[in-house]
């Protein structure tokens, strides 16, 4: 059985992990962050030379080749390159490339070009590259302070043609030529690297199928981008103003509710005045009671009280009912603005984490729901109701 870490490793995988060590340790400011770079520009004390000369590009690159090798050591008895040595590799090789790009830049004041082809070139001549260099060099002699931005490309001859592809083929042919000479057999990785990262992809315009009913594809969505953003932005502020609609009305019900409790309570309170006035007569009089009541009267008088009683119910039974649905009101308030908290916390949340697609709330009613989706609309994302019965929720996402 073979070992996890003699595993060989594929071109993809170097190429990966290559392209992962070069974007780790760039800067934003065009540096490169490695202890592994080529001493004079690890310790910033190399200076551009004065007359910038093709031998000296010449030794300064196969120079740096050679020192991206030797720190190697392990790889100069030809190991294969596997999972236990990827990482050590694929560092070396991004701080060669990255030096590489740094002695471009001072000696032609462009980096490494891109390639057209499958292949890396052979070139039989030099003379271009030393075009290049004498084209740099005079314009940084030029002492004039309104300098244009200068540009390596169009590479002009003495007869005025284009020489951009020729000093292309020159520079890859030699840069390739040192690789291969001082790396050896881990060449072919090197070169799958290159042709992947300075390869001009040929991109093909994509066809919209209308054979699709709807067509669709990315070429159809390319095509019609600003008219589906404008029906999606109609969509979210039609929904946006009968969420409004709705919230108003709302609001006008539970105006008209209010009053009506209010109302409803006053006149449980004069009911209490009425009914305690009476009895207080009732009590008041009692002589008179006895005098009335005849022993034919006496079922009379018991079903009276009894339906004094049954009537003076309704008066505490309202009373009771007041204050319960003023709990539950407030209970209700209580949770729809612990589940607005909520869905602010999410909204914080994607917007801090970019990488977060969407985020799923706890599950509310639709009354809770509605005013969940106006507050995350109006915060710039989109929102959809997922889930069935009690188990529905607001799923926040982010605008394509």
């Amino acid at each position: 059985m073979t070992e996890l870490t003699k595993l060989s490793i594929n071109p993809d995988a170097f190429i990966y992990a290559v392209n992962q060590a070069f974007e780790a340790r760039s800067k934003a400011n065009g540096e490169f962050n490695s202890h592994l770079r080529f001493e004079p520009f690890l310790t910033k004390t190399w200076t551009t030379p004065k007359n910038l000369d093709f031998s000296s590009f010449k030794t300064l690159l196969s120079e740096i080749i050679a020192h991206h090798f030797h720190i190697l050591p392990n790889f100069q008895r030809n190991e294969n390159v596997d999972i236990e040595n990827i990482s050590w590799f694929s560092h070396s090789i991004a701080a060669l490339f990255a030096d590489l790009d740094y002695l471009l830049l001072e000696f032609t004041g462009h980096k490494l070009p891109n390639l057209s082809g499958n292949a890396l070139p052979k070139a039989v001549s030099s003379k271009n590259i030393l075009t290049a260099i004498q084209k740099y060099e005079a314009y940084l002699n030029n002492n004039n302070e309104n300098k244009e931005t200068y540009s390596l490309f169009p590479l002009l001859s003495e007869a005025n043609e284009t020489m951009d592809s020729q000093y292309i083929q020159e520079i890859w042919s030699l840069i390739s030529s040192f690789t291969k000479k001082t790396f050896g057999s881990y060449f072919n990785l090197i070169q799958s690297y290159v042709l992947w990262k300075y390869t001009t992809k040929e991109t093909t315009q994509e066809a919209i199928d209308w054979n699709v009913r709807p067509p669709c594809g990315a070429a159809y969505h390319k095509q019609f981008k600003e008219l589906f953003d404008r029906e999606r932005e109609e969509r979210f502020a039609k929904r946006n103003e009968r969420n409004n609609k709705s919230k108003n009305d709302k609001d006008k019900r539970d105006q008209k509710f209010d009053d009506k409790k209010s109302s409803h309570s006053t006149s449980n309170i004069k009911f209490s005045h009425k009914e305690k006035n009476h009895k207080e007569e009732t009590h008041s009089k009692p002589v008179h009671k006895e005098k009335v009541v005849t022993e034919d009267a006496t079922p009379k008088l018991i079903h009276k009280e009894k339906s004094l009683k049954e009537n003076t119910a309704p008066s505490f039974n309202g009373n009771s009912f007041q204050l319960n649905s003023s709990a539950a009101d407030q209970k209700q308030q209580q949770h729809l603005e612990e589940a607005l908290e909520e869905a602010r916390t999410a909204i914080q949340k994607m917007i801090k984490n970019k990488n977060i697609p969407e985020l799923s709330l706890a599950p509310q009613n639709s009354f809770i729901r509605r005013h969940q989706h106006s507050l995350i609309t109006e915060s710039g994302f989109e929102t959809e109701s997922l889930g069935e019965s009690r188990s529905r929720h607001v799923c926040i996402k982010r605008k394509h």
